[in-house]
């Protein structure tokens, strides 16, 4: 169950909202008022994974839950989640997941996750905010020199259905809540349910293994979510960074 959700007509980021206010929020606070959701009906500075921007059209769903949770396989949860309730709401296009947790329709990026750590003295245990950003009817243009960047689509180009802000929320949020539940208690399921859903999985990629540019086919994912992939000098394990597919010789 939601404890709060906070509407905001415009923010930088709902993510750097929700971490400003943790930095605030009293010991009472947070007991009572997480999980919250922060909702945006425009962001101005969107942020992504690895520093990057959030190229969001700007009447797209833009949101953040703050939530109290275990680590374990957080980020696979998170994109499960995600990828279940598009799949709920704008159905019957399959959706898919591109590790680590970028969501695809027809090989194009509909939606991004954005999951950031907080802890402080008050907590036993860290609080998350994550950050989901999903283009609903329109999709933006990527700059020129975005040339590994994945082509983006919207739920309305990819399916034909026209769905709200509202419509999604009404699926996500409990959904992403029961998944995160899932991840702790039922971990092997969730690996699973990201697995049938992995575009990666028997294609050659590029990452970063240990600071060295590494390509291989991945074979999937292992037990801690990290991605697996057989190369020359053998098997290889990406625990983080972004990962690109390459084409076929």
């Amino acid at each position: 169950m939601i404890a709060s959700t906070i509407r905001l007509e415009t923010v930088g980021s709902t993510n750097s909202w929700a971490l400003d206010w943790l930095r605030v929020a009293s010991e009472s606070e947070l007991r009572q008022e997480v999980p919250r959701l922060i909702v945006a009906e425009k962001q101005t500075a969107g942020r992504g994974r690895q520093g990057k921007s959030w190229f969001a059209a700007s009447d797209g769903l833009a949101c953040t839950l703050v939530v109290s949770a275990s680590p374990q396989l957080l980020s696979i949860a998170v994109g499960v989640a995600v990828a279940e309730s598009l799949e709920m709401v704008a159905g019957p296009a399959a959706v898919q997941l591109k590790w680590p947790n970028d969501v695809w329709i027809a090989e194009r990026k509909v939606a991004g996750i954005l999951i950031e750590s907080f802890a402080d003295a008050l907590n036993s245990e860290p609080m998350f905010v994550i950050g989901i950003g999903c283009n609903l009817r329109q999709f933006p243009t990527l700059h020129e020199e975005d040339t590994q960047a994945t082509q983006p689509t919207s739920i309305l180009e990819a399916t034909g259905r026209l769905v709200s802000t509202e419509q999604v929320l009404e699926t996500l949020v409990p959904h992403l809540l029961e998944v995160i539940h899932d991840a702790a208690n039922d971990p092997g399921d969730v690996l699973e349910r990201f697995q049938s859903r992995h575009v990666l999985q028997g294609r050659p990629v590029r990452c970063l293994i240990r600071g060295q540019e590494t390509t291989g086919i991945c074979e999937g994912i292992d037990d801690d979510g990290s991605l697996v992939l057989q190369t020359p000098a053998g098997t290889q394990v990406c625990h983080s960074g972004e990962v690109h597919q390459l084409r076929r010789d």
